[in-house]
This record gives structure tokens, sequence and C-alpha cells, in this order.
């Protein structure tokens, strides 16, 4: 595959040997600690996208357009303003054109141009049937190609009407890759000392330790504030809330409800909270013949107390979504039935499905989503009460979550856009791991084909109601057939030292650029 992307784009680019990015240096600016629960063992922008990726990832990268976080004030905006492109218009109803700023530079030096974007959407590396990251596939759904206008003009084409086209451009997998230096130096070194535009570089990767960025001072958008970011790895809450306290840390994520007041009561800190976009679910694998028969999921389901987990984890101070969906989406449906608690009639599933008593396995990561242990402790009791066997296994990795023998699994889903062609559609569809699951097929939701019918019809229709319609009937084959569940949308705290004006979004993005940093004595 390698040999292929060279010999394409090798011409073009004057391909030649380069090294990585050196780290900056600015000792007139301070530098930020972000104490977090774990760091990824990949960089590279379409394929490390779970929630401890992006939020070092998007300091690294830029996308053609960058979606307004702090338009609506709350963190939360969906407004569009330019990125990498200077502007764009639409050429037709599959079809954007984009003018590229002139004179942005890559870590490394390279000038940004339109070859960069084609290479970023080229079918070699996230697109096509064999892409070097296939991830980013599932967010890039509608994408075709890229097309080089001239050196700053580019064209991105869907191979269907995509009225989300622009969102999708500015969300996960959208960020723009140094074409010259991936041919060079290939994935493997990519995914560790990537190459980006962004207005922090890499300049140290531990595992399991740390990794530090160092400020790009020719980033486009101005000098960074910061003169590096150094996200650390601390699992226990309690020792990153004693860092931050000891003024070791400046930020320090997933801090649980009740260490708020404690965090609080301190003068120099203060508490950033917003609830995500982001629903922590589970998902229910089809291997063993037990959970094959939906009437063992949707008991799974229904004998989940939602209300009872928000007031007794998160102080009630989040949200259960009424089915797939957020009330952001133009085609948000509210009157649309949310997820049941009904122990009765899980009970009667139970019996007519034939269900004796096998033991289900729930293998959980352990630190890495907030609150999860806790919840699965919860639901094991209100799946015991209706009959079901669930034996909890907290592990240590993902490795050993996905391995052999494991029924569920906790995951969450991130509403990428504010559509259903964002999450409902990328995480859950035709392409997405769960219909797919190439590492373990047998695992794999055998969705029905009515439902992938109106999924496509769902991405390619450009009329609301249409869309609407055909999301309804998607939405209801997936409640029914209960692939998996959701449990609610975590409200996610933030605690950080006061000198520090900087602003929690609504995804895991953790934004330093300047107009979300600054600091004050």
């Amino acid at each position: 595959m390698r040999r292929i992307l060279r010999a394409v784009f090798g011409a073009v680019l004057g391909v030649g040997l380069i090294a990585a990015a050196a780290p900056g240096t600015a000792a007139d600016r301070p530098g930020l600690v972000v104490a977090v629960n774990a760091i990824p063992d990949t960089l590279e922008p379409a394929d490390g996208m779970g929630n401890i990726h992006v939020r070092i990832i998007y300091s690294m990268f830029d996308s053609l357009i960058r979606r307004d976080f702090l338009s609506d004030g709350q963190g939360g905006g969906s407004k569009l303003v330019p990125g990498l492109a200077e502007s764009w218009k639409r050429i037709d109803d599959k079809t954007i054109e984009f003018k590229l700023r002139q004179g942005v530079k890559f870590h490394n030096g390279d000038e940004l141009t339109a070859d960069d974007v084609v290479f970023t959407f080229t079918h070699g590396r996230m697109l096509g049937d064999r892409p070097i990251v296939p991830t980013g596939r599932q967010e890039m759904n509608t994408i075709s190609h890229a097309e080089r206008i001239d050196r700053y003009t580019v064209r991105l084409v869907s191979r269907v009407p995509d009225v989300m086209m622009e969102q999708r451009l500015a969300g996960y997998a959208s960020w723009i890759v140094n074409a010259r230096d991936y041919l060079t130096r290939g994935y493997d070194q990519v995914r560790r000392s990537p190459v980006g535009t962004g207005p922090y570089k890499i300049a140290e990767f531990v595992d399991g330790e740390y990794i530090k960025l160092v400020a790009h001072d020719d980033h486009f958008g101005g000098k960074p504030t910061a003169d590096s970011l150094t996200f650390k790895v601390v699992p226990e809450t309690s020792a990153r809330v004693a860092g931050l306290v000891s003024g070791e840390f400046d930020i320090i994520v997933n801090v649980p409800p009740d260490q708020v007041e404690v965090l609080r009561s301190y003068d120099d800190i203060r508490v950033e909270q917003v609830i995500l976009d982001n629903t922590h679910m589970l998902v229910f694998f089809m291997d063993a013949p037990f959970m094959q028969d939906k009437r063992v999921r949707q008991a799974l389901s229904l004998a989940i107390d939602r209300d009872l987990l928000r007031q007794a984890l998160w102080e009630d101070k989040n949200f259960t979504p009424n089915g797939h969906q957020l009330p952001s989406y133009e085609i948000y449906m509210p009157d649309y039935p949310g997820f049941a608690h009904d122990p009765e009639k899980a009970k009667k599933l139970l019996a007519e499905s034939g269900y004796k008593g096998e033991e289900i396995v729930y293998r959980l990561p352990l630190n890495y989503y907030l609150n999860s242990l806790e919840a699965a402790q919860a639901m094991q009791q209100m799946w015991k009460a209706v009959g079901l066997n669930v034996k909890l296994e907290p592990v240590e990795n993902w490795t050993q979550v996905l391995a052999e023998g494991t029924h569920i699994r906790p995951w969450s889903n991130t509403h990428r856009i504010p559509d259903p062609t964002g999450s409902f559609v990328s995480q859950w569809g035709r392409i997405s791991d769960i219909q797919l699951n190439k590492k373990a097929p047998a695992r794999a939701w055998k969705a029905p084909a009515e439902f992938n019918k109106q999924q496509d019809r769902l991405i390619s229709s450009s009329d609301v109601a249409d869309r609407k319609d055909a999301y309804a009937k998607a939405l209801d084959i997936w409640m029914d057939e209960v692939p998996g569940t959701m449990l609610y949308n975590p409200l996610e705290t933030y605690a950080l030292k006061k000198s520090l004006k900087w602003k929690a979004y609504s995804l895991y993005y953790m934004d330093f650029r300047p107009y979300n940093l600054a600091f004050s004595n």
C-alpha cells in the first residue's frame, strides 16, 4: 500500500527524507500540565478517535473548516468558521470547493497545499476497500474523493448528496496531514510523531506515562499562549486532585461529582463542567447463543434503572437521550420514546427466550470511563433482580475487554456532528465495527437489511421530512434489536487553576488555541 501511495503522490510532492519536527522553545511562556486518566497509543488523527485521543490530537491538527464551540457561549456551539480553508462554496449537492490559506506551515516547515488535502482523503489512507486507517472511513462515510484544482484550491466530492458535508469536514477524522512526511516515514512512525499544522507539535511520547507537545509558533492562528502541553497519566482520581491542589498540575480531567465541592473550597481552583455530546453505552456481543436472542438483549436493557444511575452517580445533573439522538440535531424527534425501565417485562421476555441462567460476562476497563465500575456494580444487581446472571470482570486494558468470552462491554458514542450520520450511522451502520467486526466476525450484529436501507436513505436524502422518516424507521429497528443500549450522557468535570482562562467543550476536544487559553496573575 505504501508503494502505491508513493507512486501516486511522489512525483507531485518531491518526496525526500525528512526528520521529525524538532521541539521549539519559548521560555517566556508558561507550560501547562494536564493530568489525565490515560493516554493513547496512536496520534494518527484518523486512526485515534477515542476520548483519550482527541483531547490531544485537537491541538496538533487543523481541519479545512472549524466548528466554533464558543459561538453559543457554552462550549457547545455548531457554527462553522474558516480553518485551513479561508473560504468554501458548494459547486453542487455532492461537491464543495475550498480555497486554502496561503503560507500555512506544517510542524516540519512544509507549506500546506492542495496535495496534502488530497492525500488526507485519498483511498490509500482512509477511504476505499483497504485503507491504512479504516477507522476514519466511518466518519467520512459519504466522501468519494478529493480533487486538486491548483496549488491552493481543492474540491471534496461526495458519492451521494450530503447535506451535512460541511459539518463532517469540521469534525473527527477531518484533520489534514502532511503528505510528504507521511509517505516518507510511513504509518508506524507517523502514529507516534505526526506532523500537522496545529498550534502544538510532538516533543515526547512515553507510553503509559506522558505525551508532551511544544508550541508551533508558525501557526496561522497566532503564537500559542503556552510554551508546552504535557498530558500526564494519573489514573487515580485522588492523585489528580492532590496534584492540582499542590500545584503540580494545572488542569485535571474526569472529576467525579462528589469531589466538586471539595475542589471549590480552594480559593485558587475553579471547576468547569459540561454535559457531553457523548453517550455511555453497553455493547452486546452476538457470539453466545443466548445473546443472539434479542429478547435477552431487550431484558438486559429493560432491567436498567437509568434514573437511579444518574441520581446515584451524577447527582442527576446529566440526562439519558430518548433514543440514539440529541436535541441539537436538525431532525431531532422530541416525542420519540426513551429507554424504558420495566423489570416485569424483562422477566417475561427471559422466560419466553429459554434463557437458563447462563453466565453473562461483562468486562470493562479500569480508569477509562468515569463511574463505569460503579454503574456496572449497580446494573449487576438490577440484572440479578430479573434473573440475569451477569459476572463483572474489571480488567486493565481494551485487549482484555475484547478477549474471547466477553458478552457485554462498555462503550461511548460521541455525537461527532449535530446529526445522526455523525454517530448513529458511523458507529452502528453497515461499515461500523459493530456490523463488520473483522477481528471477531461471530460477534458482529447481523443488522436487518431494512436497517441499512433506511440508514442509506438518511445519508443521501436532502429533504428534512424524508430524512426524519428514514431516521425514525432505522431507530425503531435499532431499539427493537438492541445490539446495545444507552445509559446516559456524562457530566464531564474539569478542575483547573483560577489563573487559567479556558473553556471546556461538549466534545472531548481540549482546545488550547489563543482564543481559548489565557493566563492571569
